[in-house]
């Protein structure tokens, strides 16, 4: 409680309203007081002036009326009652009593009060007159002045006038209590309408200050009322373009902000940013992908933590001021960075840091491995045909041997030129299914009456050579939908590589439905194959035999347009192997069930 009253109170001491208000006040305050002392000392000057006026016309007054008499006392004593009225008291001194002190008084006299008094006329002083035997002590201003009897009596006379403080200080303690009263209304009528001026005055500032906070805590949308047009009116109306350009600027930043986020996010390109010191100030997602592994740790600080090539790029970028671009190896991937130095806008030649963009090229670098083997395995499979073609042609265009080493020069050639016309079809197969444009005709088909059929059609191949194909049926029907020609392309392919591979013992073919699924196993007795070859058994122009020998007569691109037609019906091939026990390729399709959900 303390602690918040005198936070209030600190805010009150700062406001601009008291500040404004006792500024008021301090100036009227200033102004009455110096109005208050010179009316003061102007009206204590009037009332004296007009009692020391007054005094002298009574003075001579009443030496009038006792220059008439023979006698002066007796207008004494008449004047006692008459003018008992209107002074305090009034003295007549015979001249044979003149004392020393009013020859001295008389001797102070100022020369124009000299002259004033050769001439018979009253002199008028303040103060108690000290020639007085009992002088009224509250007495404030007395006259002096000779008087003649008109008789030629031979003595003088000295009448005396006195003013009471009473009776003459009344009109000024009178005039110092309007005065008094008059300051202390003028006082609390200032009070009053200094705080309703500073009020009003500073409600327009007041409002400003808390649309000023309020936009400090980023609402931009205040704004405040203009109901003057004064420079205040005007503050508020510059206050008010200012609030709504900053709205405007900040809206479009916001926006602005949230575009390079959105763009920056969807990039797979990973973007990091940096101080010249190494510390991040820009990290998108890409970034994150690549370079944190660990959970923990998702958010880092600073470049070192990301890479230790990236940290020395940074370093060369920041010695040369130029781009630099590298190539290195980070894990699996195979990443490419372009790093940029960043310049101050207020000092053009300063560097404040770095901007890397960094690509991952793993796959095509695959996709560049994958097309020069491309061209060297097609360039191996079209090379020796061609040499055969060559050669034999040669030989019939020479006339070597007789009819029947002709005859079997012929049919190697026809043997070779359909080997190639099966490469070239397989290739434009494979082609067309990576491109997208291979055609299907889709229908149901049963696979386990293709498994039939394409058994039946290898029977005969499997006895020539001693080996038993045995189909096993888990279920009488397993309906799929797909192109039945291409899914005994499929069929045919596996066996024929199970039946050149096995030298003894057979296959053995299973199909059936497996929950949603039709599923077809094709396992040989076979030589297998080596483990770290089952991952690249699939690919294009693979083979188990590293020579790649022609012995068994294959392409090396059955089982990639195997993968390739499996994939456009929406199933799964795979493949097991042990090497001296055998291998089994297993498909799984989805059921025409599957396919109408």
């Amino acid at each position: 409680v303390f602690a918040a009253v005198s936070k209030y109170w600190h805010r009150i001491i700062a406001s601009v309203v008291l500040k404004l208000w006792l500024t008021i006040i301090a100036l009227v305050l200033v102004v009455l007081a110096i109005l208050a002392l010179y009316l003061q000392q102007f009206f204590d000057s009037y009332v004296v002036s007009v009692r020391r006026r007054d005094l002298t016309s009574q003075t001579i007054l009443v030496s009038e009326l006792l220059q008439r008499e023979h006698d002066p006392s007796v207008a004494y004593d008449i004047g006692t009652h008459v003018l008992s009225a209107l002074h305090s008291h009034y003295y007549l001194i015979p001249s044979p009593e003149v004392s020393h002190t009013i020859r001295q008084f008389i001797a102070t006299l100022k020369p124009d009060e000299k002259s004033q008094w050769d001439r018979g006329l009253p002199i008028v002083h303040q103060g108690i007159p000290s020639f007085v035997s009992h002088p009224d002590p509250v007495t404030t201003l007395f006259a002096l002045m000779p008087i003649k009897t008109s008789a030629g009596h031979a003595g003088n006379y000295y009448l005396v006038i006195t003013e009471s403080g009473d009776v003459a200080g009344t009109p000024s303690r009178t005039i110092s209590s309007l005065i008094m009263f008059a300051v202390i209304l003028g006082t609390l009528l200032t009070t009053g309408l200094a705080f309703v001026v500073s009020k009003n005055l500073s409600r327009p500032l007041l409002e400003m200050n808390a649309a000023a906070e309020e936009m400090a805590k980023g609402r931009f949308n205040m704004r405040v009322r203009v109901v003057t047009r004064d420079e205040v009116g005007r503050l508020g109306y510059t206050f008010n373009h200012v609030a709504g350009e900053l709205e405007r600027t900040v809206r479009d930043l916001t926006q602005e902000k949230e575009e390079i986020a959105s763009i920056l996010g969807a990039m797979t390109d990973a973007v990091v940013a940096a101080d010249k010191f190494g510390r991040l100030t820009l990290f998108n997602s890409a970034a994150r992908r690549y370079f944190v592994s660990d959970p923990a740790d998702a958010n880092p600080s600073r470049l070192s933590a990301l890479s230790p090539d990236l940290l020395q790029m940074q370093r060369d970028t920041l010695v040369n001021a130029k781009s630099t671009v590298r190539e290195f190896q980070w894990g699996i991937r195979q990443l490419v960075a372009t790093m940029t130095p960043l310049y101050d806008a207020d000092q053009p030649a300063e560097v404040r840091g770095t901007l890397a963009v960094i690509r991952d090229v793993t796959e095509e670098r695959r996709l560049d491995r994958l097309r020069k083997d491309f061209v060297a395995n097609v360039s191996h499979e079209l090379r020796t045909p061609l040499a055969l073609f060559q050669g034999y042609a040669e030989a019939l265009l020479d006339d070597i041997g007789d009819a029947q080493e002709r005859r079997e020069f012929t049919q190697i050639i026809h043997d070779e030129s359909l080997r190639m016309r099966r490469l070239v079809n397989e290739l434009l197969d494979l082609a067309q299914l990576e491109s997208g444009h291979f055609s299907m005709r889709e229908e149901d088909v049963d696979v386990v009456q293709l498994v039939k059929r394409v058994a039946r059609k290898f029977l005969n191949s499997f006895t020539e050579r001693g080996l038993t194909l045995d189909v096993f049926e888990l279920s009488p029907q397993a309906l799929v939908l797909g192109d039945v020609d291409r899914l005994e392309q499929v069929l045919t392919n596996l066996v024929d590589n199970a039946l050149r591979h096995t030298k003894e013992g057979g296959v053995k073919i299973t199909v059936g439905s497996e929950g949603e699924h039709a599923v077809i196993r094709v396992k040989d007795s076979g030589e297998g194959i080596l483990p770290e070859d089952i991952p690249f058994v699939f690919e294009r122009f693979y083979k188990g035999d590293k020579a790649r020998t022609r012995s068994r007569g294959g392409t090396g691109l059955g089982l990639s347009i195997a993968r390739s037609l499996i994939a456009a019906h929406q199933g799964d091939i795979s493949v097991k192997s042990r090497v001296g026990e055998g291998t089994e390729f297993a498909i799984s399709l989805p059921a025409c069930t599957a396919h109408y959900q």
